[in-house]
């Protein structure tokens, strides 16, 4: 697999899952955990640190700044 995300729930358990994009993940994370509710945190192909809240199987999109 090209990244390893760290998924964080709520509750605080973190789990390293594999896959090869974003959107791949995301669609095996809500196979795994219907209603997931936490983070996940990885670095992206620049070397970069993203993180992503996800509320309830939805992705929180953060307000565009000015």
């Amino acid at each position: 697999m090209r990244y390893e995300y760290t998924v964080t729930k709520d509750s605080g358990e973190a789990e390293i899952m594999k896959a090869m994009s974003w959107k791949k993940l995301i669609k095996s994370l809500l196979l795994k955990y219907e209603k997931f509710s936490g983070w996940v945190t990885y670095i992206n192909k620049k070397g970069n640190v993203q993180t992503k809240v996800i509320d309830e199987g939805k992705i929180v999109h953060e307000s565009k700044r000015n």
